[in-house]
């Protein structure tokens, strides 16, 4: 038996993956079911059609496009992957606890995954994830341990501007975190994960993650849920918050390079009021973690600094205004300003 074989048939029997399956109501029924045939195409390679579960999350145009796309699953594969239509929605993180909730209910399941339903998350990347969990489970001997698949860049799937503040916020957060860890003795376990950059791609949707980890999903998206409601947290946090909640808890982050379309086929991000989109992130990170002002604006200030979204024509106006929403909602003491540009030499 070959490698391959091998590496394949183990995936088989532990690997547990969701998709969760929301599209605009302006995508029609034929795209959608265009964007569901290449999201499961393969599938079936790595993944037992018993194992891999597709949330309908509230969307009624959706519903026959995913049964479709089940049946045409089920005569290529010989078993047709499972169906949950929810009746409301219930953003990314609900659908995503929905899957995860059914999955865990089998206890052959060890790895739990989770893909995208525009076909962005490419199959073929899903072993080279599998193997990497494999190793760093075996290397600190804990099942502690989850898989971000990150995008060798973020400019070309979602443009600079948001590229630029997903690396501030994903060195904020390990930065934060970390800082919160010292006062216990402890820090993040990056060996992992350094070799991609200051901090990994934490936003990427393309994870792996232990029985344990999965479970800590679902626990941080419904309490942060439970906590905040008016904070809609699993409509945009469900990346975020679980990531934090896994550092904190001692969880071992691993890395690796994955394909990803030029460009972005959807996108549930909110809105274009990025100042707003990652104020809002920042600040329920610093509230979370109880982080005094003087050691949380610092942090947030050095990655604006660092920043290079400060050159672009409205980057000044929209960093500044993100700085402002996070004083405003967690630090209104806080008086310290950053020093202007073109006051020194870089």
């Amino acid at each position: 038996m070959s490698e391959h074989t091998t590496l394949a048939s183990q995936m088989r029997a532990t690997v547990g993956s969701m998709v969760p399956v929301w599209f605009d109501e302006q995508i029609s029924p034929d795209q959608i079911l265009g964007f569901l045939r290449a999201t499961l195409d393969g599938a079936e390679l790595f993944v037992d059609p018993s194992r891999l579960v597709l949330v309908v999350d509230g969307c009624p145009h959706a519903e026959e496009p995913t049964h479709r796309a089940a049946t045409e699953f089920a005569n290529r594969a010989g078993e047709a992957p499972q169906v949950i239509v929810k009746p409301e929605n219930s953003g990314k993180g609900g659908a995503v606890c929905t899957g995860f909730e059914r999955l865990l209910e089998d206890d052959s399941v060890e790895v739990l995954s989770m893909r995208d339903a525009d076909g962005d998350h490419d199959i073929w990347d899903l072993p080279q994830l599998f193997r990497q969990f494999q190793m760093v489970r075996e290397s600190v001997g804990s099942d502690d341990v989850f898989v971000v698949g990150g995008r060798g860049t973020l400019a070309r799937p979602m443009g600079f501007a948001r590229s630029e503040l997903e690396h501030l916020l994903n060195r904020v957060t390990i930065d934060a975190v970390n800082a919160t860890l010292a006062g216990g003795g402890r820090c993040v376990d990056e060996r992992f994960a350094a070799r991609y950059g200051r901090a990994p791609d934490f936003q990427s949707g393309y994870k792996l993650y232990s029985r344990t980890a999965g479970a800590a999903v679902i626990d941080a998206v419904s309490e942060a849920h439970a906590a905040r409601p008016e904070l809609r947290v699993p409509w945009w946090g469900v990346e975020f918050v679980p990531t934090v909640e896994l550092l904190l808890a001692g969880f071992t982050p691993a890395a690796l390079h994955r394909l990803t379309y030029d460009g972005q086929p959807q996108t549930s991000f909110e809105g274009d009021d990025l100042a707003h989109a990652y104020s809002r992130q920042v600040s329920w990170l610093f509230e979370r973690l109880g982080l005094p002002a003087q050691v949380a604006m610092p942090l947030l200030e050095n990655a604006l600094t660092a920043c290079e979204f400060i050159a672009a024509p409205n980057g000044p106006q929209v960093l500044d205004e993100l700085r402002r929403n996070v004083i405003e909602r967690v630090y209104p003491q806080w008086s310290r300003d950053l020093p202007e540009r073109g006051s020194m030499f870089v």
